[in-house]
């Protein structure tokens, strides 16, 4: 199978449709698909050397619509260039530029939405524009990131159900690899051992929900706030929000850590040091929605369970009771769901357990699997009587394995 994935977002840019884009690809080419993606350059020479599929880089960078026409050419041009059985546009800049070029694509053409863009393309000339392309023609497999996000597509363009597809997202073969000791992590962050570690790795941003966690925490009995040391993880965001969040940390009598963006490496190794993982995002005026919530499952990959706002497509990425705890979004309710992980030990390890399980099911073989119909093995399946049965090896590495299906 060969496939051609159009991207606007890509390594070395760190965003959610970039890690959308290098996962899909990564494990489309493990499940032994000829992979092409096309990305752009960021203005700088890029060493693609070691993606074990094809990059082929584009001049630009982050997405405007003044680079519609171009993008429309480099479509045109680049499936002229060979026949492929897929034409995938990861993001929806790229959607109008493969509908205009659905005359000379022979084989099957594909579009994922991740849940704000629908919102975005609401306005009357970008709806016009989408109508106009025929976009969402009946030739299209549209594709999204959540239940959630292919509910809230379905209300905003007249597209059935059966021309939709729901594939949550996976989570990177990364997060399961080594870690500093847990005692080693606390004693880096200075967490004593008796203290229990939440730790939040969100961009501060208004609708991240920083403040609602603060606001949930100052809520709690003082025994229990006095106990809890919150890491929180993230570049900033709005700068009014930030000096915001910053002074309300200041007043505050919590144990707030204000880490700032760390690499996935020192991430991952806080995780080691954490009890719990919390994010409490909010609805957001402007119209962006949480389409999933990939970083739920990174954590989930390092044994930590989630306490999480019921937002968005958050529910397919945390399992209420079984892998974490949803929470209405408002300061009440997620003072009570931390309460509950910071008191209940025997509750941590459950939902920790259940937490590493789900994410090892929720690949980004799984992922591309679904997306594409390659097929795939399952890491673990529901067995009656026996609860969740490992069937298959997990990669340690996956860039220097294939599935083993594939040999």
């Amino acid at each position: 199978m060969k496939i051609l994935l159009l991207t606007s977002e890509f390594t070395p840019a760190n965003g959610g449709i970039g890690t959308y884009a290098r996962g899909v690809a990564e494990a489309a080419w493990e499940l032994g698909a000829d992979v092409t993606v096309v990305a752009p350059d960021y203005g700088a020479p890029a060493n693609d050397s070691d993606f074990p599929f094809k990059v082929s880089r584009f001049r630009g960078g982050l997405h405007s619509m003044r680079d519609l026409p171009a993008k429309i050419r480099l479509v045109h041009s680049e499936t002229a260039k060979a026949y492929y059985d897929i034409v995938h546009a990861a993001d929806w800049p790229f959607f109008i530029p493969v509908a205009m070029s659905r005359h000379q694509i022979d084989g099957r053409m594909m579009m994922t939405v991740h849940g704000t863009e629908i919102n975005e393309t609401q306005t009357p000339l970008k709806r016009l524009a989408i109508r106009g392309a025929g976009v969402f023609g009946p030739r299209v497999e549209v594709v999204a990131n959540s239940g959630f996000t292919r509910d809230l597509f379905c209300e905003r363009f007249p597209i059935g159900k059966s021309q939709i597809n729901a594939v949550p997202l996976g989570v990177a073969d990364f997060w399961f690899g080594p870690r500093k000791r847990r005692s080693r992590a606390r004693w880096q962050y200075g967490i004593e051992p008796s203290r229990i570690a939440m730790v939040t790795v969100a961009r501060i941003t208004r609708r991240k929900g920083h403040h609602l966690t603060l606001a949930a925490l100052e809520r709690l009995p003082e025994v229990v706030r006095n106990s809890i040391t919150w890491l929180v993880v993230g570049p900033p965001g709005e700068a009014d929000y930030v000096q915001e969040f910053r002074d309300m940390v200041d007043q505050s009598p919590c144990d707030v850590r204000l880490l700032g963006a760390l690499q996935d490496e020192e991430i991952r190794d806080l995780y080691s040091g954490a009890d719990f993982f919390c994010l409490t995002g909010v609805p957001d005026a402007s119209g962006r929605v949480e389409g999933f919530g990939l970083v739920y499952l990174e954590a989930a990959a390092c044994g930590l369970p989630s306490v999480a706002a019921a937002i968005g497509g958050v529910s397919d990425a945390v399992m209420s009771g079984t892998t974490g705890l949803l929470t209405a979004a408002e300061p009440d309710s997620v003072a009570d769901a931390i309460l509950r992980m910071t008191v209940d030990s025997g509750l941590r390890i459950e939902l920790a357990n259940a937490a590493k399980l789900h994410a090892h099911e929720m690949s980004w073989r799984r992922c591309a699997g679904e997306t594409y119909g390659l097929p795939y093995s399952p890491a673990f399946h529901h067995e009656p009587g026996q609860g969740i049965v490992r069937l298959a090896p997990l990669f340690e590495d996956a860039a220097n394995a294939r599935h083993p299906l594939m040999h």
